[in-house]
């Protein structure tokens, strides 16, 4: 009933119409909005019904109340605090996007619940984009897989998306950077948090890499929980054309990602264990029940290429193979002999460790340490998992 009179009040927007400096205000108040569903917010989006137009709707029915997550940093009237999250991302360069932007992507338009405003740092990539995603606790296999999937992503022409945790996620986005490609990392919190602190690196790089972005539903200031993670997952899946899960068990985050993707009519993708591995059965329940077996690259872009009726053309130099081969296609030299990368590389032969134990044991300053670690992880010599950092070969 509520929703009946809302759209007795409001009239479709022309779509060629562009939101104006008080609809960006109006959409931030609208994505505040408490029990947006009930007020029939993304019904009328979906009808092109712009911003200003929904929240006097809404605040016609009953007076807006501010979601309670927001309400201990930003009012809880939902239109103060709009404005005072619109400057909070001004005073930090945060770009608000809004689902009436022009540039507002395409896919995630299509899925049910699309986020009112998107907080950006960087620019969302125009091309189509694979979701990489998996576990936290990934090994030297499931993380040169993560690799491999997303330079081979590259090399085809497409974005790389994940979710900026550490384990697969992590390798996920250094292997588009690595590849000289684009990635776009989709957060659990503000933008302006760094979560999980080990990746703070990997942020600056994100920044740093031309085409790639950080992205997050979430106003500056507001700390994760466990249901922004299901939150985000949606948008991780809705930016793709098809989601790939690398390593997954069977209560993996990357299962809820992967089951947005089924339900946003997306294509699904897994890569295989053991038998009995069960840190992949996850991957293995998603294979049963129609996720397609990823035994090398190929399978992913041929099945993409097959939906989108066009070809994707073929890494130069790409082979089909097993997907738990690793970096067949790597060339690069050994660090120079002496060098602070080749005397980290020297001690992870004696096996694992953590960041902080190799500053300890090299003469060198903790930053520099890290930057040579960081070299090697872009170069795929290691992987790192939290503090911890293993050789791959």
């Amino acid at each position: 009933m509520i929703q009946e009179t809302l759209f007795q009040d409001v009239n479709a927007a022309p779509e060629t119409q562009r939101p104006s400096d008080e609809d960006v205000l109006c959409a931030i108040a609208v994505s505040a909005v408490s029990s947006p569903g009930r007020s029939g917010i993304w019904d009328m989006m979906q009808s092109r019904v712009f911003p200003g137009d929904i929240y006097r709707a809404v605040s016609r029915i009953n007076r807006p109340v501010t979601q309670e997550y927001l309400v201990d940093t930003y009012s809880d009237n939902p239109a103060t605090a709009a404005r005072m999250i619109l400057d909070a991302a001004a005073a930090k360069s945060i770009r608000v996007l809004t689902f009436w932007d022009e540039d507002y992507p395409a896919l995630l338009k299509e899925i049910q619940c699309p986020p009112v405003v998107l907080y950006i740092k960087g620019d969302i990539p125009p091309q189509q984009a694979l979701a990489i995603v998996g576990a936290r606790r990934s090994d030297a296999r499931s993380a040169g897989n993560a690799r491999r999937i997303a330079r081979e992503a590259v090399s085809r022409g497409c974005a790389v998306v994940s979710g900026m945790a550490v384990g697969i996620d992590r390798e996920a986005h250094l292997g588009a950077i690595e590849e000289g490609g684009r990635t776009i990392g989709v957060l659990a919190n503000g933008i302006d948090i760094v979560y999980p602190w080990p990746n703070r690196d990997l942020y600056r790089l994100i920044e740093s890499t031309p085409g790639s972005a950080l992205v997050s539903e979430y106003p500056p200031g507001i700390m994760a929980g466990k249901w922004t993670f299901v939150r985000r997952n949606r948008i991780i899946s809705g930016l793709c054309a098809g989601t790939v899960v690398v390593k997954a068990g069977r209560r993996s985050g990357a299962l809820i990602t992967a089951r947005h993707a089924m339900e946003q009519n997306r294509d699904v993708f897994a890569c295989t264990g053991n038998s009995f591995d069960e840190e992949y059965a996850g991957c293995h329940g998603l294979i049963k029940n129609g996720a397609v077996l990823v035994s090398g690259p190929d399978d992913i872009f041929d099945e993409l290429s097959r939906c989108a009726g066009a070809v994707m053309p073929p890494a130069a130099g790409a082979v089909n193979g097993d997907c738990k081969t690793m970096r067949e296609a790597e060339t690069e030299d050994d660090p120079e002999e002496g060098t602070l990368e080749w005397r980290v590389l020297r001690l992870l032969k004696e096996g694992d460790r953590e960041i902080d134990a190799i500053a300890r044991e090299i003469p060198a300053s903790p930053g520099e340490v890290n930057e040579a670690v960081v070299l090697l992880e872009l170069g795929g010599r290691i992987t790192r998992s939290g503090n911890m950092i293993s050789r791959v070969y």
